[in-house]
């Protein structure tokens, strides 16, 4: 009578073996896994620190090293020199490669770079990827030129005779620094370059030679060969811009596509359409109305300017 009940209880007692061993096994993973992983941080550690000291020293490492390194990206630095200067080489330990620190040297080094991304191309080849800013211009300095790009940073100081035909002058611009890698222009002269740049892309004014930015209320284009442009304030430069463009075609078919002289296009920078207007003056009316200044205009014994005309004497 009483086999069932003993049966029942001797069952009982096994599951609560095999639930008791399971735990201890479990234990036991549990454990060997911490140590396995202790372990294996302790080994990181140390060859992090083995292959820090050899990075320092520039020495190489058979065991987990980079084994090769690739660049990628249009740019005027050499693979060599963007390499050396990342301070990555072939025969470094995977685990002493400082990246962040790699990304931030190049940037530091190279002005002409505006992006970076240094990572792996695969577990032991490194990949270092370059792109240059766009060049904007040379702005006019104090005593040289200075190399400025779509970002605004300084890229590279040049003597004026040193300046390529084909870039952009920018003149008589406000500037922050004289420092490679720094922002240059301050933020009013870069919005008027940057409005004036793009629409000319925009619109196709590919005799685009200078921005003259001396006067901000009076601001004076150079296009082709000795053709001057006055804009005056900066309110529709797009516009004026987008008008040249529509202009231009006429006015040299005209007066030759060679033509010299002044456009003004000043009445285009209100907010009247009905004033819209340009006016050509070539370059032999313009030195004819110069002449004739000069020959009513006298300079006095002290110094000060006679304007023989009107009488009066400005001191």
């Amino acid at each position: 009578m009483n086999q069932q009940p003993d049966n029942a209880l001797e069952a009982r007692k096994e599951a609560r073996r095999r639930r008791r061993r399971r735990r201890q096994i479990m234990q036991i993973f549990i454990i060997l896994a911490v140590v396995l992983l202790l372990a294996l941080v302790g080994t990181l550690v140390v060859l992090h620190i083995v292959g820090n000291q050899a990075a320092k020293k520039g020495e190489t490492t058979n065991f987990m090293a980079v084994k090769a390194i690739e660049v990628e990206g249009e740019t005027r630095y050499t693979a060599e020199q963007l390499i050396e200067q990342s301070g990555l080489y072939v025969g470094q330990s995977l685990l002493a490669v400082n990246k962040v620190q790699a990304h931030d040297s190049l940037l530091a080094a190279f002005p002409y770079l505006c992006h970076v991304e240094v990572g792996n191309a695969s577990f032991d080849t490194l990949r270092i990827y370059v792109e240059e800013t766009p060049v904007m211009g040379a702005v006019e300095m104090a005593d040289t030129w200075m190399v400025v790009g779509a970002n605004n940073h300084a890229l590279e100081r040049m003597e004026e005779a040193a300046v390529p035909g084909n870039m952009l002058r920018i003149v008589g611009a406000t500037t922050l620094t004289d420092q490679l890698g720094q922002l240059l222009l301050d933020e009013r002269s870069l919005r008027v370059c940057k409005v004036l740049t793009e629409a000319a892309e925009t619109y196709g004014l590919d005799r685009l030679v200078a921005i003259d930015v001396t006067e901000k209320t009076n601001i004076v284009l150079e296009i082709g060969a000795g053709m001057e442009v006055v804009l005056g304030n900066e309110t529709n430069l797009e516009v004026q811009v987008e008008t040249l463009v529509d202009t231009l075609p006429t006015l040299l078919e005209n007066n030759g596509v060679d033509a010299k002289g002044r456009l003004d296009m000043t009445a285009y920078a209100d907010d009247d359409p009905s004033n819209d207007r340009s006016i050509y003056t070539p370059e032999d009316v313009l030195a004819d109305r110069e002449n004739a200044a000069n020959a009513t205009t006298g300079t006095a014994a002290d110094g000060n300017t006679t304007a023989t005309a009107a009488g009066t004497t400005t001191p």
